[in-house]
């Protein structure tokens, strides 16, 4: 018989945007029995699996969001770091405007973008925990283009306080807001945002890193 916790961990679903990335935590998918879903990159494909998985599975006890980000040099975050986040937000959805990306009104009403994650996550997991996990935790921002430009990571962190960008997360916060599923979203930094030689990235060892995270994570659930 399976025990409560068992029949928790069967439901966590695991999403990865790529093969590459799911492919560091299959060993502790296949260990733990958790359902995974490879969302593909950006937000209309990650909102499409997604949705597709919970309305053909049915809703999950919770969605654990993990694979690589690039951080914001003028955070506390570190290369190799794993953060969590605590909210998303879509980071360039609206008009380019004389400053910058500006929200878009229609009708009066203006198009939500931004999804407070933690009140979710705590339910699953307490902050204490999340503390003693050593995981970095704050706002983290989505866009469709990787940012090239050290002068638009400055203007993405300072409108949104993130700590770090990728290209998912705000699409998975939105459907799993709509269907009231919890949403840990953790990413390990590979690069600096504006930083687009990939000399520089560190891509397997954040892999590795939130790999070893993931495992205490699910380790934790199973308590």
């Amino acid at each position: 018989m399976k025990t409560r916790s068992n029949m928790a961990i069967s439901r966590i679903l695991i999403a990865s945007p790529t093969k590459r990335e799911m492919g560091s935590f299959l060993p502790l998918v296949h260990r733990y029995g958790c359902p995974y879903l490879v969302c593909g990159l950006g937000t209309g494909s990650t909102s499409f699996e997604l949705t597709r998985f919970i309305e053909s599975r049915g809703r999950p006890y919770a969605v654990i969001l993990a694979g690589v980000a690039g951080a914001y040099e003028w955070a506390d975050v570190e290369l190799e770091d794993v953060c969590l986040a605590s909210s998303e937000a879509y980071g360039d959805l609206g008009r380019y405007g004389p400053s910058g990306i500006e929200p878009v009104f229609l009708g009066g009403d203006e198009t939500r973008t931004e999804f407070a994650l933690e009140p979710g996550w705590c339910q699953i997991i307490k902050s204490d925990i999340v503390k003693e996990l050593g995981l970095r935790c704050g706002p983290m921002v989505t866009v469709s283009c990787v940012t090239g430009t050290r002068e638009m990571a400055w203007d993405l962190h300072k409108r949104f306080k993130s700590i770090a960008e990728n290209m998912e997360g705000a699409a998975a916060a939105q459907v799993c807001n709509f269907y009231q599923v919890p949403l840990f979203e953790i990413r390990g930094i590979s690069n600096w945002v504006g930083d687009l030689d990939r000399k520089n990235w560190r891509l397997d060892q954040a892999l590795d890193a939130t790999a070893r995270v993931l495992e205490k994570v699910l380790g934790v659930l199973l308590d």
